[in-house]
């Protein structure tokens, strides 16, 4: 009898484990060696499809979830699957096209940028979308404006580099000339500039110090509203759209107990903003700045490490603001999704957004 090379079996237990995988996120049924004997065409026989089904099931890539079902792909089924196509990902021009379009109208600000990105994002997956905004407090300052308004009434504008911007109402200690908030409007953004916000109050603060008398008593306001700025309200943490969607194949994620602790989840955010972080935390620390953006992730089950995702698969990429990755954006959906188009959907996105945010010029206030 002809024995095959080794590389060969291997090969023949990698195209069958594609094939069968393929199949049940195509069909969401187990797939039997009869099928495969039909409809695969590698010219294998009945008795050697089930000998190397046998051994898949063995090495942990597919299970039978009954004695006389055919078999389905375990999380690390998935994992083999995910990572054969990370490398051959692709997206139909036709489809990027769509995307690209939504994009013509041009988004001038980050919020809306990043919440028009969840909605398309659940739209073309049917899955939930995912952005996380970038952190406030890390964001450098492009410009900080007061605007005098009636009486000791004035309006504090923030714009950041990565183009969010904020108002408030503020109540100072005094009425200011139209000379005194000049000065202050011009001496705070020829020294804040460039400073991160976390970092902009003790910079301002010591130049302050250095100011003439006349405008010493700005000092309390400035300081006020560098204060205020650390404080003032973060914008949307993270932008979720398409929640309801996962109801759609509830069957895959178990009891009603399971489906309602991932509902819960979704309503708080809280630990999914974190999951999210963690992952921007570690894009952050290992970029190389004008290296190309990295492959998509893909956390199948408990990779994720929130147990309520354990029967889910998350693809997440980054995205960047003058090559630096400032946040990032995702689908969460069935481990029967179809990995390459989503991992394409998601490395489209990014590149979008990317290219969007680099094309915003520089803000002016008062024309």
């Amino acid at each position: 009898m002809r024995q095959l090379k080794p590389e060969v079996v291997e090969q023949r237990k990698k195209d069958l484990l594609q094939w069968v995988i393929h199949y049940y996120v195509k069909n969401s049924r187990p797939v039997s060696s009869a099928v495969i004997a039909e409809e695969a065409g590698m010219g294998l026989s009945p008795a050697t499809i089930r000998n190397i089904l046998q051994e898949l099931e063995d090495e942990g890539f597919l299970r039978q979830p009954h004695a006389s079902s055919g078999r389905e792909p375990t999380d690390e089924g998935y994992r083999f699957f995910v990572d054969y196509l990370i490398d051959v990902q692709r997206l139909a021009s036709d489809e990027q096209e769509s995307i690209e379009c939504q994009y013509r109208d041009r988004v001038e600000e980050l919020d809306a940028l990043l919440s028009e990105t969840s909605k398309l994002l659940s739209k073309v997956s049917h899955g939930a979308g995912l952005v996380l905004s970038p952190q406030m407090r890390e964001q450098v300052l492009r410009r900080l404006e007061i605007i005098p308004m009636a009486g000791k009434n004035a309006l504090a504008i923030l714009v950041t580099e990565a183009g969010q911007v904020r108002h408030w109402p503020i109540r100072l200690d005094f009425s200011p000339t139209s000379r005194q908030t000049n000065v202050l409007n011009r001496f705070l953004n020829d020294t804040i500039r460039g400073c991160s916000i976390k970092d902009a109050q003790p910079i301002v603060m010591a130049q302050l110090r250095k100011m003439e008398r006349e405008f010493r008593e700005l000092t309390g306001l400035v300081d006020g509203l560098l204060r205020e700025v650390g404080h003032i309200v973060e914008p949307e943490p993270l932008y979720v759209d398409g929640a309801d969607n996962i109801l759609s194949y509830a069957e895959d994620i178990g009891d009603i107990a399971s489906v309602q602790s991932l509902m819960r989840v979704f309503n708080e955010k809280r630990r999914l903003t974190g999951l999210l972080e963690n992952e921007l935390s570690l894009k952050r620390s290992s970029q190389i700045i004008g290296a190309p953006r990295a492959k998509p992730r893909v956390s199948i089950g408990v990779e994720s490490g929130l147990p309520e995702l354990k029967d889910l698969s998350l693809v997440t990429t980054t995205y960047k603001y003058h090559d630096r990755v400032m946040g990032v954006l995702g689908i969460l959906g069935s481990k029967r999704m179809e990995y390459s188009r989503m991992m394409s959907l998601v490395d489209c996105l990014s590149d979008i957004v990317t290219r969007q945010m680099a094309t915003w010029e520089e803000d002016s206030f008062g024309g």
